[in-house]
């Protein structure tokens, strides 16, 4: 499994697997943004877990943060808009966490602990 994140989803739709690291640099701050996580599975028994989750997290995640959940055929992308009254670095330092976290509980549920 690999995560992905960036500011925009496009900056990050390429082919599965396709780099050793997952984690993309901070991008620059721009007005009326969304922070961007997504998840990607190939092996298609772990994508049935991973799908299956998906729906207990998004039970889980608070809309009043503004978090969205949407599925890809590969797993699925988790959106957060950008806090323009916050400091762009610390948020996007947040946004790093949660995304790492959230990376490591699913692989646990697809059985792919480190």
């Amino acid at each position: 499994m690999e995560v992905l994140i960036s500011m925009r989803a496009e900056f990050i739709n390429k082919g599965i697997y396709f780099e050793q690291s997952s984690f993309m640099q901070m991008p620059t701050a721009r007005t009326g943004e969304t922070f961007v996580a997504e998840y990607r599975e190939g092996d298609k028994e772990k994508l049935k877990l991973l799908q299956r989750y998906v729906e207990i997290l998004e039970n889980k995640l608070s809309e009043d943060d503004g978090f969205k959940i949407e599925n890809t055929n590969y797993g699925f992308k988790l959106l957060k808009p950008v806090d323009q009254n916050k400091d762009y670095n610390e948020e996007w330092d947040k946004w790093v966490v949660i995304a790492s976290t959230l990376l490591n509980e699913l692989k646990q549920v697809i059985g792919e602990e480190d």
